[in-house]
């Protein structure tokens, strides 16, 4: 299964993770680990090209195995309002995207990924 974790300052997505495999079919031919990665992987770009972003300070990948995905993306707090409004509107699409994935693909058999809502604790 693969876990994903949007993070949330107030009502702001500040990051998203997501850790492990659907198990939906074999390495390179499941459709919902292409689908989340996919969705994370656009999220990334376009916080890269409409905001301005570098993606080398908020885009983190890593292998845990070679069927699992791990994959990070923490939103800077950086720009104006609007280029913050755009990325917000850019992570609550991807969120979406992927709730979608999680309804339309997990049924009372087998779960393939679970979206997991936090808050950033008040200081």
């Amino acid at each position: 299964m693969i876990s994903v974790i949007v993070n949330r300052e107030d009502s702001r997505i500040c990051a998203i993770y997501a850790n492990g495999h659907a198990g939906y079919d074999e390495f390179g031919r499941d459709i919902i680990c292409s689908a989340v990665s996919t969705l994370l992987f656009t999220a990334a770009s376009a916080l890269e090209d409409i905001c301005g972003y570098d993606s080398e300070s908020f885009f983190r990948i890593s292998n845990e195995g070679e069927e699992d995905v791990n994959l990070r993306i923490t939103v800077p707090d950086i720009g104006s309002d609007e280029t913050k409004d755009r990325a917000q509107v850019i992570m609550r699409t991807c969120e979406l995207g992927l709730i979608g994935i999680a309804r339309d693909y997990n049924d009372s058999k087998k779960k393939y990924v679970e979206i997991i809502h936090s808050r950033t604790p008040e200081v």
